[in-house]
Protein backbone atom coordinates (compact mmCIF):
# COMPACT_ATOMS: atom_id res chain seq x y z
CA UNK A 1 0.00 0.00 0.00
CA UNK A 2 1.24 3.68 -0.82
CA UNK A 3 0.13 7.18 -1.60
CA UNK A 4 1.22 8.89 -4.05
CA UNK A 5 -0.71 12.02 -3.50
CA UNK A 6 2.34 13.49 -1.82
CA UNK A 7 4.62 11.34 -3.99
CA UNK A 8 4.00 14.20 -6.96
CA UNK A 9 4.61 17.64 -6.98
CA UNK A 10 3.79 20.05 -10.39
CA UNK A 11 5.41 23.36 -11.60
CA UNK A 12 4.54 26.49 -13.70
CA UNK A 13 7.76 27.01 -15.56
CA UNK A 14 7.34 30.47 -16.61
CA UNK A 15 4.58 32.84 -17.13
CA UNK A 16 4.68 36.73 -18.50
CA UNK A 17 2.46 39.24 -17.60
CA UNK A 18 1.15 41.67 -20.05
CA UNK A 19 3.43 45.52 -20.09
CA UNK A 20 1.40 47.10 -17.81
CA UNK A 21 2.92 48.66 -14.90
CA UNK A 22 1.38 47.44 -11.66
CA UNK A 23 -0.53 44.03 -13.83
CA UNK A 24 0.72 41.28 -13.32
CA UNK A 25 -0.49 37.35 -13.61
CA UNK A 26 -1.20 35.68 -10.21
CA UNK A 27 -1.02 31.83 -11.37
CA UNK A 28 -2.10 29.06 -8.50
CA UNK A 29 -2.50 25.68 -9.18
CA UNK A 30 -3.42 22.33 -7.76
CA UNK A 31 -3.06 18.97 -8.34
CA UNK A 32 -5.22 16.06 -8.01
CA UNK A 33 -4.60 12.27 -7.95
CA UNK A 34 -7.51 9.84 -8.63
CA UNK A 35 -7.59 6.24 -8.58
CA UNK A 36 -9.75 5.22 -11.69
CA UNK A 37 -11.73 1.91 -10.85
CA UNK A 38 -13.98 -0.18 -12.83
CA UNK A 39 -17.52 -0.23 -11.52
CA UNK A 40 -19.95 -3.89 -12.59
CA UNK A 41 -21.41 -1.78 -15.39
CA UNK A 42 -17.57 -1.60 -16.89
CA UNK A 43 -17.71 2.23 -16.19
CA UNK A 44 -14.92 3.88 -15.15
CA UNK A 45 -15.09 5.75 -11.84
CA UNK A 46 -12.77 8.27 -10.10
CA UNK A 47 -11.79 8.12 -6.32
CA UNK A 48 -9.25 9.62 -3.96
CA UNK A 49 -5.97 7.73 -4.72
CA UNK A 50 -5.59 7.65 -0.70
CA UNK A 51 -3.96 4.06 -1.15
CA UNK A 52 -3.16 2.56 -4.29
CA UNK A 53 -1.52 -1.10 -5.61
CA UNK A 54 0.29 -3.02 -8.05
CA UNK A 55 -1.50 -2.75 -11.46
CA UNK A 56 -3.75 0.28 -9.73
CA UNK A 57 -4.73 2.92 -12.68
CA UNK A 58 -3.82 6.99 -11.04
CA UNK A 59 -5.16 9.89 -12.84
CA UNK A 60 -3.56 13.17 -12.16
CA UNK A 61 -5.10 16.27 -13.07
CA UNK A 62 -3.52 19.74 -12.87
CA UNK A 63 -5.61 22.92 -12.68
CA UNK A 64 -4.35 26.54 -12.87
CA UNK A 65 -5.82 29.43 -12.47
CA UNK A 66 -4.82 33.23 -13.43
CA UNK A 67 -6.10 35.11 -10.32
CA UNK A 68 -3.59 38.19 -10.95
CA UNK A 69 -4.70 41.53 -12.71
CA UNK A 70 -2.92 40.70 -16.08
CA UNK A 71 -2.88 38.00 -18.76
CA UNK A 72 -0.49 35.13 -18.57
CA UNK A 73 1.42 33.94 -21.75
CA UNK A 74 4.17 31.37 -21.86
CA UNK A 75 2.30 28.98 -19.24
CA UNK A 76 4.13 25.72 -19.35
CA UNK A 77 2.62 22.69 -16.61
CA UNK A 78 4.50 19.69 -15.68
CA UNK A 79 3.74 16.73 -14.11
CA UNK A 80 6.04 14.14 -13.17
CA UNK A 81 5.69 10.00 -13.24
CA UNK A 82 6.09 9.07 -9.61
CA UNK A 83 8.11 6.51 -9.31
CA UNK A 84 7.05 3.06 -8.76
CA UNK A 85 4.60 4.09 -11.69
CA UNK A 86 4.58 3.44 -15.53
CA UNK A 87 3.08 6.56 -17.67
CA UNK A 88 -0.07 5.33 -19.72
CA UNK A 89 0.59 5.72 -23.24
CA UNK A 90 -1.78 8.57 -25.30
CA UNK A 91 -3.57 9.29 -21.80
CA UNK A 92 -2.42 13.13 -21.40
CA UNK A 93 -4.32 15.79 -22.29
CA UNK A 94 -4.08 16.73 -26.05
CA UNK A 95 -6.59 19.49 -27.11
CA UNK A 96 -6.00 22.77 -29.11
CA UNK A 97 -3.04 25.53 -28.19
CA UNK A 98 -2.11 22.90 -25.11
CA UNK A 99 -0.38 20.18 -26.73
CA UNK A 100 1.59 17.96 -24.24
CA UNK A 101 4.90 17.23 -24.82
CA UNK A 102 7.11 14.09 -22.95
CA UNK A 103 10.77 13.81 -21.24
CA UNK A 104 12.83 10.78 -20.49
CA UNK A 105 15.78 12.22 -18.78
CA UNK A 106 14.33 13.86 -15.77
CA UNK A 107 12.97 16.84 -17.13
CA UNK A 108 16.04 17.86 -19.00
CA UNK A 109 14.53 17.89 -22.51
CA UNK A 110 10.60 17.51 -24.30
CA UNK A 111 9.86 15.66 -27.21
CA UNK A 112 6.68 15.69 -28.72
CA UNK A 113 4.98 11.90 -29.17
CA UNK A 114 7.05 9.82 -30.37
CA UNK A 115 9.79 10.32 -28.17
CA UNK A 116 12.67 9.07 -30.08
CA UNK A 117 16.37 8.42 -28.58
CA UNK A 118 19.64 7.37 -29.71
CA UNK A 119 21.58 3.96 -28.90
CA UNK A 120 25.32 3.74 -30.40
CA UNK A 121 25.11 -0.23 -31.41
CA UNK A 122 28.09 -2.55 -30.88
CA UNK A 123 29.73 -1.47 -34.21
CA UNK A 124 29.43 2.29 -33.24
CA UNK A 125 26.66 2.93 -35.39
CA UNK A 126 23.85 5.25 -34.61
CA UNK A 127 20.37 3.66 -33.84
CA UNK A 128 17.30 5.55 -33.44
CA UNK A 129 15.01 4.19 -31.18
CA UNK A 130 11.23 4.80 -29.84
CA UNK A 131 11.04 5.38 -25.95
CA UNK A 132 8.47 2.79 -24.75
CA UNK A 133 6.04 4.40 -22.25
CA UNK A 134 7.95 3.26 -18.77
CA UNK A 135 10.67 5.30 -19.93
CA UNK A 136 8.42 8.92 -19.78
CA UNK A 137 9.70 10.32 -16.36
CA UNK A 138 7.57 13.99 -17.37
CA UNK A 139 4.72 15.40 -18.96
CA UNK A 140 4.69 18.80 -20.06
CA UNK A 141 1.78 21.07 -21.65
CA UNK A 142 3.09 24.49 -23.24
CA UNK A 143 0.24 27.10 -23.58
CA UNK A 144 0.47 28.64 -26.85
CA UNK A 145 -2.67 30.85 -26.11
CA UNK A 146 -3.12 33.26 -23.17
CA UNK A 147 -4.40 32.72 -20.23
CA UNK A 148 -7.01 35.66 -19.38
CA UNK A 149 -7.53 36.75 -15.51
CA UNK A 150 -9.43 34.31 -13.91
CA UNK A 151 -9.47 31.62 -16.91
CA UNK A 152 -8.59 28.22 -15.72
CA UNK A 153 -6.52 25.44 -17.16
CA UNK A 154 -7.10 21.48 -16.57
CA UNK A 155 -4.77 18.75 -17.87
CA UNK A 156 -4.38 15.09 -16.88
CA UNK A 157 -2.55 12.04 -17.44
CA UNK A 158 -2.37 8.37 -16.10
CA UNK A 159 -0.29 6.50 -14.69
CA UNK A 160 -0.22 2.65 -13.62
CA UNK A 161 0.87 1.18 -10.31
CA UNK A 162 4.38 -1.03 -10.60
Amino acid sequence: MRSLVCAVCILVISAVASPAFGQAPSLSGEMEARKIIVDEDNREIAVPAENVYPHDTVEYTLKYRNSGNAAASGVNLVGPVPAGTVYLDQTATDIEDIRPVFSIDDGKTYHEAPVTYIVVDENGQEQEKVATPDMITHVKWVMNGILEVGEEVSVSYRVQVK
